[in-house]
C-alpha cells in the first residue's frame, strides 16, 4: 500500500491542487480496483490543513521542515512516511511519479 500524507495551507493551497486530490478521493472503491487492477498496489490519501497556531499531531519530519523553513515549506507531500517534495513543486508531476500513472486535468476560464 502507498501512503500519501500531503499536509498544506489552507491560506495558500490552490483550488487546483485540492481538486485532484478530491477526484482521487471521490473515485473511491472503483478508483482503488481499477488501480489495484493495473498497478497490482492500493493507495490511501490523507489530506491535513496546517496553520501556524495549530500544528498538533504533525509527523516528526514535517515538524522538523517547518521549524527549519517556516511556512513556506508547505505543501509537505509524505509518501510511506518519507519526504518526497515540499515547498513549491508540482502536484500533478509529483502524483503522477508517486503513483506511476498519467492524468490531466481540465480547468474552465471564467
Amino acid at each position: 500500500m502507498i501512503k500519501i500524507n500531503y499536509f498544506y495551507s489552507p491560506e495558500k493551497e490552490s483550488e487546483i491542487n485540492l481538486e485532484i486530490w478530491k477526484s482521487f478521493i471521490d473515485s473511491g472503491e472503483e478508483g482503488q480496483r481499477i488501480y489495484k487492477e493495473y498497478n497490482n498496489d492500493t493507495y490511501e490519501i490523507q489530506l491535513s490543513e496546517v496553520t501556524e497556531v495549530e500544528q498538533g499531531g504533525l509527523p516528526a519530519i514535517v515538524k522538523d521542515i517547518l521549524i527549519a523553513s517556516g511556512m513556506s515549506a508547505l505543501p509537505v507531500l509524505v509518501v510511506n512516511n518519507k519526504v518526497c517534495k515540499y515547498g513549491s513543486f508540482s502536484l500533478i508531476d509529483a502524483v503522477e511519479d508517486v503513483l506511476d500513472i498519467g492524468f490531466s486535468i481540465q480547468v474552465e476560464e471564467e
